[in-house]
């Protein structure tokens, strides 16, 4: 339950008879980042988390509730199997499970065989992805820098980035699928057509919590000794 002293939130506090909500995109963020830290996830991932959030809310779409089911996935595995490895040419899971999205966002920015790539050229192999809505925030920041569209395909549809910061096509689609193999392609004459979204993504009390809980993980419990350590040694009095 979110409490009016609770360390992890900033800013909006649901209101305990609200059933949802609407946060900022900084919220989501600050949010979003400490329940991914308080997760396991290294501070540059969590960090990423939260960019990937947000980015998904500043556009209507869900981050929130897309960060909460990969960290319920993979909460208490071993992390280091979810990390993206390149073999040849193609990412796969550096174990038995699937991508972590974010670790393989963060992957796929650093390097350069997307823009790289022609019209024509059959794309990357990305298999399988958890959650690979959260994905699109990085493919569109490498649209941006390419300066050339990014196309994002699965069996049940497709999305593309464009070089000027649009999202269109199966966004709606891809949010409910759970874990897919993408085919990541750059081509100069892919279009983003708008897909139907809200102002704001409207977040379930019961997601704020759930990400809430992770977040606390991250604090310290209170005890005797933490509250006896609290505050200064000495009277700032003057």
């Amino acid at each position: 339950m979110v409490e009016p002293n609770d360390p992890t939130v900033s800013g909006t506090v649901v209101p305990p008879a609200a059933g949802a909500v609407q946060l900022s995109r900084n919220e989501t963020e600050s949010l979003c980042l400490k329940a991914a830290r308080g997760a396991g996830m290294s501070w540059g991932l969590a960090e990423e988390a939260g960019f990937a959030a947000g980015w998904l809310s500043a556009r209507g779409i869900d981050g929130a509730s897309a960060i909460l089911a990969q960290l319920d996935r993979v909460d208490g595995l071993d992390r280091s199997a979810m990390r993206p490895v390149l073999v040849d040419g193609a990412w796969r899971a550096n174990g038995v499970a699937p991508i972590c999205p974010i670790w393989l966002g963060a992957a796929l920015s650093d390097f350069t065989q997307i823009a790289e790539s022609g019209q024509g050229d059959p794309g990357i192999s990305c298999a399988p992805v958890s959650r690979p809505l959260l994905i699109l925030p990085f493919l569109s920041g490498i649209a941006k820098a390419a300066r050339r569209s990014v196309r994002a395909e699965w069996q049940g549809g497709a999305v593309v980035l464009s070089a000027d910061g649009d999202v269109g096509g199966d966004v709606v689609k891809l949010a409910s699928v759970a874990e897919a193999e993408l085919t990541i392609s750059c081509a100069e004459d892919a279009t983003a057509v708008p897909f139907d979204k809200a102002p704001a993504p409207v977040i379930a009390k019961a997601t704020i919590s759930a990400l809430s809980a992770y977040a606390m993980r991250t604090t310290v419990p209170a005890s005797d000794a933490s509250r006896a350590d609290a505050g200064a040694a000495e009277s700032d009095n003057d």
